[in-house]
């Protein structure tokens, strides 16, 4: 436990940097806590949704004369019913329900509407599709060869986009980091390695499945139960995609039961509500794990290429590489690549850098945010190279990183600079701790490798109200999704205005918040930005 002085000089306790209670701690051990799985509401339909079994296809017939006239079967949805509407966080590129081809494994072809869950999957069972089978394009290096079909020849009608296409390919998005000259790099080297790695489609295999409640209610209000970490930008998507003003729509709290980057999407909403409209009723939808793992947005698969030139001493003269990475059939959930692509080339102070990115449409599942992307394969690939380097040389893999990694006044391959940089600490620390240096046990292997994360920005709402007894109310957009939040907000906004923690309560809200916007906990964000938030408004409180 720590303290310090208030303004009178009075001792008080500090509770950031110790352990308390966790905020949702209790309701979630007792069960009491609420997520969106458990969310009912009276007459509530079941949906359930009929994916399409071919990578890539046709449309030619869809005949559900025989789902509608199941009893127990209220409504049944098609691509013909929502023709032309598609949905994405920012490029609106994938169809509500396909009408006229499918393109990955998984795709949505109809929705139904029906009493419970057994109803609706003898309705889908119940529904014949025709289709005309495709050539499928399954990795980035089929999809960008000069003969490949496009997988989106209308992408430059598609909302969202930022700039148009003169020439329309499977490859939708390009970044490129640069740094130095590699060319001159290369020449300076004594020996240039090359190699290729890759990584898999990687699901974040968390415990609640993605599943949402849809409601018209009495007033017209569309009232939503989502388990996000993102409920104000579902908000402002759900409107631009519905096309009806944003105040009419409601996320009402639900605790997000595992993230990790997948729940930020509004996954099922859209299809709720055209069958809530129709239907009059509140409707539910729960994937189960079979549909989570093959439709909706793992970690991106990726195929990188890394070309680095050495002196004999260890020290990097160049590094070059290439991402290509395997969007998947559509960039809904995730636009384009990430600047962190930059981290393939390590945490090093390498003069000359050249690395790119292509994202490429392929028929399988739409990839999206999964811890770090970009960053994640990047630095499986950067250190796999560092170890190659390492036996190339003869040298030790722990010198040749010490002897190139950033400090002070150094710039990283991306052009950053920071201060007080401690990589060679960390470096060392790890080395010690693991024991790295003492003998390896019988078949038994070892490796080492180091990278940075810096953490994002991005807005973020938080209130403090001070109630007339002493309590103070603590507002925040973000649903807690496990990372400790509330608990986080409930310390700092204690020690700010010396009060005691138990007077502190913590509510969550994306209702009545003005801005329209709150990017959740991404990127390691929420302790510096919601933190920094609750102290600004605790002074203006003060």
């Amino acid at each position: 436990m720590t303290s310090d002085r208030d303004d009178q000089g009075q001792e008080r306790t500090r509770h950031v940097g110790r352990p308390m209670t966790r905020v949702d701690g209790p309701d979630k051990v007792t069960g009491s806590a609420r997520y969106s799985l458990d969310t009912v509401a009276p007459g509530a339909l079941w949906v359930k949704v009929l994916r399409s079994p071919y990578a890539h296809a046709r449309i030619l017939r869809i005949d559900v004369s025989r789902a509608r006239m199941l009893p127990g079967v209220h409504a049944v949805l098609t691509g013909e019913d929502v023709r032309g509407i598609r949905v994405g966080k920012r490029l609106r590129d994938e169809p509500l329900l396909a009408w006229d081809r499918v393109l990955f494994i998984g795709d949505q072809v109809a929705a139904v509407a029906a009493d419970d869950e057994d109803v609706a999957q003898h309705a889908l069972d119940l529904i014949t599709v025709d289709y005309q089978e495709l050539p499928v394009l399954d990795d980035p290096g089929a999809a960008l060869a000069p003969d490949a079909p496009l997988l989106h020849p209308d992408i430059n009608s598609y909302q969202g986009l930022t700039e148009r296409y003169e020439t329309v390919t499977n490859l939708y998005g390009h970044d490129r980091v640069e740094k130095g000259n590699v060319d001159e790099g290369f020449a300076q080297a004594d020996l240039i390695v090359e190699g290729t790695y890759s990584t898999p489609r990687t699901h974040h295999a968390y415990l609640e499945p993605h599943n949402c409640l849809v409601e018209i209610d009495g007033h017209g209000q569309v009232q939503v139960w989502l388990g996000s970490k993102s409920p104000l930008a579902n908000r402002s998507q759900l409107a631009d995609i519905l096309g009806i003003p944003i105040e009419r729509i409601e996320i009402n709290f639900a605790f997000v039961g595992g993230d990790f980057g997948g729940k930020g999407d509004t996954i099922g909403v859209p299809i709720c509500y055209f069958l809530a409209k129709e239907t009059g009723r509140p409707v539910k939808m729960v994937l189960d794990y079979s549909e989570d793992f093959i439709a909706t947005n793992p970690r991106h698969a990726a195929i990188m290429g890394v070309k680095a030139g050495v002196k004999l001493d260890g020290t990097i003269t160049a590094w070059q590489a290439q991402f290509d990475f395997s969007c998947g059939a559509y960039a809904s959930t995730k636009y384009a690549p990430s600047l962190s692509i930059a981290e393939i080339a390590g945490p090093y102070k390498t003069p000359n850098v050249r690395i790119d990115s292509n994202m490429v449409f392929t028929n399988t599942v739409p990839g999206g945010y999964f811890r770090a992307p970009g960053e994640t394969q990047g630095i499986f690939a950067g250190e796999s190279h560092m170890d190659v380097l390492a036996r190339r040389l003869e040298m030790d893999p722990v010198e040749l990183r010490l002897k190139n990694l950033v400090r002070d006044d150094d710039t990283l391959p991306s052009g950053h600079r920071y201060e007080a940089v401690r990589a060679e600490e960390v470096l060392l620390a790890a080395v010690e701790q693991s024991g790295f240096r003492n003998a390896k046990p019988p078949n038994g292997g070892r490796g080492i490798a180091i990278g940075h994360r810096p953490q994002g920005g991005g807005p973020t709402n938080v209130s403090v109200t001070v109630e007339l007894d002493g309590t103070v109310i603590v507002g925040t957009s973000i649903f807690e999704s496990g990372g400790g939040t509330y608990t986080l907000l409930k310390q700092m906004v204690s020690d700010e205005l010396g009060i005691s923690p138990a007077r502190v309560r913590v509510v969550a809200s994306a209702k009545d918040i003005v801005s329209p916007n709150d990017m959740g906990p991404v990127g390691a964000r929420v302790s510096r930005v919601a933190g920094e938030g609750a102290l600004q408004v605790c002074e203006q409180a003060k």
